[in-house]
């Protein structure tokens, strides 16, 4: 028997050992760094034409369905992104590498039939690797991918052999006891010394390498070799159940039913990955349309649960096999198929409502070929449905006014809310509702669908779809498509909106409980400096008017008092919103507050503090005293933030919807303006800025006081907002209604 490292040595003079071509190389490395912007990605592409042009062929294919043509690879590149241009380099490169081998020549080998297992196995690898949580699910579909390479390398070098071994062997054993006795090696073998050549992971090697061992062997092994023996074992033989659980749950903890899920749906995706890449693969099988499930054999051979061809189904084999309906059928499927499951990818990893509403617009206008897209979601009270689209979206400008009432509307679209049902809305029947006639003229479609969101039981809003111009009604298949995406987007918002509502319970949560201690740490206090208030005024009255302690006793209490305040406004957190409401000079509110502070705030410190009232600023309804609390504790912090000098400008006007906007949530009222040229704020605070105990401040200072600036607005019906630049100083916009309304 030959050496193997003589083997090897023929193998590398017979110029059949293929080179990993560079330009794969650095795509991986930087494919792996999440530090690297996609503009580099696509540089490193465009050195290589070939994969250029079959990242620009994907993305311009009708996979996607895009009007627009895709030119240039950067843009490919950043529409794709990073994960799915690895898999097009890895899969294109490597197919590449052996484009130029010419093994026509050697008999019972299939060039088409060795890169449909070897996708197979890729595709089975990565859904293992993601079901068990693997770290690397591209080093998983590599592996898989490449677990057979050894086999091409053989076939190249020793053609003869091959051919013998391949029609002798009756099964895997065999051939791995042929490839030894007549090679000196096993295409495992190979294969594993060929990645180690390329340089590439180790552990990638290994798992080539004992593709075929023995179980026990591989129970031992790292998770990479037992994910790519468990794809071996499912595309060898999907019949033998029994065996393919037993490695399954012995290795990685996967019983059937993970099985059937890893296997299901596989056939249809590695087919569309190799139509997508132009990728010539061979089935073992033909599929007729209708057909649900079929068992691939070990020996290529199709064949139902119950061991014969399946009524209706046309094997390769058959002369008269010509079923080009079923093919194109069968392609729909598989892309749809696709193309879902990477919208539910997607689906989960939105963050928010508006990544969310993006997901589905592009998968209506991808599936469906769908570009008009409306959302009706519920306020918070679920009193008005309000319109909504992503930023992208032509109708965005639209949606922003569209508000409908759920109580007492006739409009179809609160119909569809209301009872969770589906309605088309059809050009040329009259509509009774004017909100739906409207809508009909903005969609500028035959056919708009209202298609409900529910979620928990529950309705959750309504999807306005505009059918294209050729579409009158849906298919059944399609209308069950949309129900079931709609069903997940309706999961995201509800799961998104609990989010939002749990936040807001451990804010307040947190709230009550600094409410509780400050309530106790007020009580506490107050008692002794009540009694201490009572001995001086005792001990005052005692004294001669004209006693020199007086003075003292006097500026004692003048501290107690103001120790009082204090603490006295800590309290505040536990008191309800200031209930004496009345008509307020708001100008005259400030320039009073602004004279008591001028002098013992300001002045020395070289600070100027400047008044700028709206002159024809209205009376509003609020609380004189929480209004002096706040201008307060702003002015006070902008004469600490500027302890050497600066400029503060308060400043007033009226805020109208009509000068600001019809899409703003406030009524008219008034707006109170305090800016300072101050250092600015953290960015770190800015994200916290109202919370308590969270300032800049040295010295003992406690972080209440943006706290209670906060309450005491929100108490007055209003809302604030803070805008800060660092070095050029923070300004601070408060909007305070004509009247108070009861806010939730």
């Amino acid at each position: 028997m030959i050496s193997k490292e003589n083997v090897y040595r023929q193998i590398e003079k017979s110029g059949n050992l293929p080179t990993l071509p560079e330009i794969l190389l650095k795509l991986l490395e930087a494919c792996d760094n999440d530090a690297t912007p996609l503009s580099e990605i696509a540089t490193i592409i465009s050195k290589d034409p070939a994969l250029s042009f079959r990242v620009l062929q994907l993305v311009n294919s009708s996979y996607y369905g895009l009007r627009s043509t895709f030119t240039s690879v950067e843009q490919a590149v950043v529409y794709l992104g990073a994960n799915s241009i690895k898999s097009i380099a890895i899969t294109t490169s490597i197919h590449q590498v052996f484009a130029r081998k010419h093994f026509r020549a050697v008999k019972q080998f299939n060039i088409g039939t060795f890169w449909w297992h070897s996708l197979m196995c890729a595709t089975l690898a990565k859904r293992i690797a993601k079901k068990t949580g693997f770290g690397s699910l591209d080093e998983a579909y590599l592996s898989g991918l490449l677990h057979d390479i050894g086999r091409l390398v053989l076939v190249s070098t020793f053609p003869k052999e091959h051919e013998w071994f391949l029609l002798e062997s009756e099964d895997m054993q065999n051939e791995l006891w042929a490839e030894t006795q007549l090679i000196g090696i096993t295409h495992c073998e190979a294969g594993s010394w060929l990645i180690n050549n390329w340089k590439l992971n180790s552990l990638m090697a290994d798992a080539i390498r004992y593709h075929h061992g023995p179980l026990e062997q591989i129970k031992d092994a790292f998770p990479l070799v037992k994910i790519i023996y468990i794809s071996s074992l499912l595309r060898e033989n999907n019949q033998n159940h029994e065996r393919n659980c037993e490695a399954g749950d012995l290795l990685l903890g996967l019983d059937g039913a993970d099985l059937t899920g890893i296997v299901e749906g596989a056939t249809e995706e590695v087919l569309q990955i190799a139509e997508d890449l132009n990728i010539n693969v061979k089935p073992p099988f033909t599929i007729e349309k209708g057909l649900q499930k079929t068992v691939l054999q070990a020996g290529g051979e199709t064949k139902s649960a119950a061991g014969a061809i399946p009524d209706g189904m046309k094997t390769s084999a058959d002369p008269d096999c010509d079923d080009t309906e079923g093919e194109a059928a069968l392609t729909a499927r598989i892309k749809s198929i696709s193309l879902l499951s990477g919208f539910l990818e997607n689906l989960v990893q939105a963050g928010d409502s508006e990544a969310i509403i993006t997901v589905f617009e592009q998968a209506m206008s991808i599936l469906f070929d769908i570009r008009k897209v409306l959302f009706f979601l519920p306020d918070k009270d679920g009193v008005l449905l309000k319109g909504r689209t992503s930023a992208s979206n032509n109708l965005q400008h639209l949606s922003l006014g569209l508000t409908l009432s759920v109580q007492g509307s006739t409009s179809l679209i609160v119909k569809a809310f209301l009872d969770s049902s589906s309605i088309y809305l059809t050009a040329g029947i009259k509509q009774d509702n004017l909100a739906d006639a409207q809508v009909l003229a903005a969609f500028r479609c035959t056919t708009v669908l209202f298609a409900p969101i529910i979620a928990d039981k529950k309705p959750q809003g309504v999807i306005l779809l505009g059918l294209p111009e050729a579409v009158k009604t849906l298919t059944e298949n399609d209308r069950k498509l949309i129900r079931m995406i709609t069903h997940q987007v309706g999961l995201c918002l509800f799961l998104e909106k609990m989010k939002a509502r749990k936040a807001e319970e451990i804010e307040a949560e947190r709230m009550a409980a600094v409410s509780m201690t400050a309530r106790k740490f007020a009580h506490e206090i107050n008692n002794p400096l009540g009694i201490i208030t009572n001995c001086l005024t005792t001990m005052s009255l005692k004294l001669s008017k004209e006693n020199e302690i007086q003075e003292e006793l006097r500026i004692i209490g003048e501290e107690i008092h103001r120790i009082s305040s204090m603490v006295n406004q800590m309290a505040m957190f536990s008191q309800a919103a200031l209930a004496r409401f009345e008509l307020t000079d708001v100008n005259g509110v400030i320039e009073d507050i602004i004279h008591i502070v001028k002098t013992s705030l300001f002045t020395a410190s070289g600070t100027e503090i400047t008044f700028r009232p709206e002159a024809m600023l209205p009376q509003i309804s609020t609380s004189r005293d929480a209004l002096k609390q706040i201008l307060l504790n702003l002015l006070k912090n902008a004469s600490e933030a500027m302890d050497h000098g600066g400029r503060v400008v308060v400043r007033t006007a009226i805020f109208s919807k009509k000068s600001h906007g019809s899409d703003v949530p406030q009524g008219d009222g008034i707006e109170i303006v305090v800016e300072d040229t101050g250092p600015g704020l953290p960015e770190m605070i800015m994200k916290s800025l109202y919370k308590p105990f969270v300032t800049t401040k040295k010295n003992g200072h406690s972080g209440l006081g943006l706290s209670i600036v906060h309450k005491t607005v929100k108490d007055l019906g209003g809302s604030i907002s803070c805008a800060s630049i660092p070095s050029e100083g923070t300004s601070f916009s408060i909007y305070l209604p004509l009247e108070k309304k009861e806010f939730s």
